[in-house]
């Protein structure tokens, strides 16, 4: 079976998770957690993207949404302290764990995406590097900015409890 004709099942399951998430964005009463589930909707929305063709907009969506906003959001409820009162429900990870892994194994199996690997030529590295400056110079400085935001966000959080 050719990836394109499993294309409605993908829109379909993707569809039905982003719905699922959009959800738990707005039951969950703890912060955290809803921002986490936000991360993950504006995720499957990029998938989306992705599968329809717009991978550079799919790219964005990824490094502004998921990556800087829900990280700020999270940074944010940390600073200030939660506000919800977080409510444990038994299994409910392990549940979700294995439904995904479940789900992530039909897709890649089903639609046969592992036949879509191909072993690269060698490329050297002066031709790689190259390469990427030349066709990728700005992609790649919207990669490294966002790691440094990544790595300041990550010291901001881990330096929260410290007492001067």
């Amino acid at each position: 079976m050719h990836m394109y004709t499993m294309l409605p099942f993908f829109t379909i399951a993707l569809g039905v998770a982003s719905i699922a998430a959009a959800y738990y964005v707005v039951k969950i009463k703890d912060l955290v957690y809803a921002s986490v589930m936000l991360d993950v909707l504006a995720s499957i929305i990029a998938s989306m993207l992705a599968l329809i063709g717009y991978g550079i907009v799919a790219a964005f969506q990824v490094l502004i949404y998921v990556g800087a906003a829900v990280m700020f959001i999270i940074i944010t409820i940390s600073m200030i302290g939660a506000r919800g009162k977080e409510t444990k429900e038994p299994f409910l990870g392990f549940i979700t764990g294995t439904f995904l892994s479940i789900a992530v194994i039909i897709i890649v199996m089903g639609g046969g995406l592992f036949k879509l690997y191909a072993h690269p030529g060698y490329v050297s590295p002066s031709q790689a590097a190259a390469g990427l400056l030349s066709h990728y110079f700005p992609v790649i400085v919207l990669i490294v900015i966002a790691q440094a935001a990544t790595i300041v966000e990550a010291i901001s959080i881990s330096k929260r409890g410290e007492k001067k």
